[in-house]
């Protein structure tokens, strides 16, 4: 166990070597917190599956840069707090919620410009990386407050054995790494609409077809391969209402029209519209009407 942690913090020493900071000789693992920043306990990785091999959370305190050289992992590094300069061939600032991924091999020297300085730093492996990954470098600019919790978890997966380990593993780095493909992609695919990304266009045209089915965020979130959490917030910022208001506004229009146009039940009306419920569907209704369905039906026939 003692040489196998020697030669975890040789090889990376080996990798990421101090600029400067506090006096000349001081290694990069002589500052970390290994509780924080750690190696996963296996010999060998299947490259099916995407794997941390070290990774985990780093503060400085003070003005601090390290560079990385021959690296032969991807690299996966998200800003908590603070804001880092980067230099490689050209140089890059990261801000606050911003993650940089680096194919193997890409040198860079990194540079804290605020302090204190919070970030995640993950040594990844696995065939499946160079779908996410295609440009040597890639900057997104992360939102989502719940990314840093995610990495926080995988930190944690890092210690757990056992024969589901990798594959829980390699789920977490998947659904992170997906939201950063989906952010890029934002960026650069055209939409319809402009100014709205196309999975908020699709969002809608789901609820705007199919307000009569079942529909819940989890079902979107699978659908949409975006988390209900993104899904949200976009839509009430490009629509002005959250997605269960839009499709509760849909849904009572629909019944209008129905409860004019036909002289089906009530009960009918509420299934027709994806309300099945019949006391939830009066309940809605008269909520935003100030009437019951009945009463509507009688004040537009008279």
């Amino acid at each position: 166990m003692a040489e196998a942690i020697r030669n975890n913090l040789e090889e990376l020493n080996s990798i990421f070597r101090f600029h400067r900071l506090f006096e000349s000789g001081t290694s990069f693992t002589d500052v970390l917190d290994i509780k924080r920043f750690m190696a996963v306990p296996e010999d060998s990785f299947d490259p099916l599956l995407l794997s941390a091999v070290f990774g985990g959370a780093i503060t400085y305190g003070i003005p601090t840069t390290f560079e990385c050289i021959n690296n032969p992992y991807y690299l996966l590094l998200y800003i908590e707090k603070g804001d880092v300069l980067i230099k490689s061939e050209e140089s890059m600032l990261l801000k606050e919620k911003s993650m940089a991924l680096f194919k193997p091999g890409v040198n860079f020297r990194f540079d804290t410009r605020s302090t204190p300085c919070f970030f995640h730093l993950f040594l990844l492996t696995g065939e499946p990386l160079r779908l996410y990954i295609q440009k040597p470098m890639e900057v997104i600019e992360l939102k989502e407050r719940h990314a840093n919790a995610q990495l926080s978890y995988l930190q944690r997966l890092m210690l757990r054995q056992g024969a589901d380990s990798g594959i829980l593993r390699s789920r977490l780095l998947t659904d992170i790494l997906t939201e950063a493909y989906l952010a890029v992609a934002d960026t650069k695919v055209p939409s319809a609409t402009p100014g709205i990304p196309a999975h908020i266009q699709d969002m809608k045209a789901i609820l705007d077809t199919e307000y009569n089915s079942f529909l819940t965020l989890d079902n979107l979130e699978e659908r949409l391969f975006v988390s209900k959490y993104r899904l949200c917030r976009q839509f009430k910022n490009y629509y002005g209402h959250s997605p269960l208001q839009y499709l509760n506004n849909l849904r009572i229009e629909q019944a209008k029209t129905l409860l004019e146009q036909t002289d089906i039940s009530v009960n009918a009306v509420g299934c027709d519209v994806g309300i099945p419920n019949t006391s939830h569907f009066i309940k809605l209704f008269k909520r935003e009407t100030t009437l019951t369905p009945a009463e509507y039906r009688k004040k537009k026939s008279s």
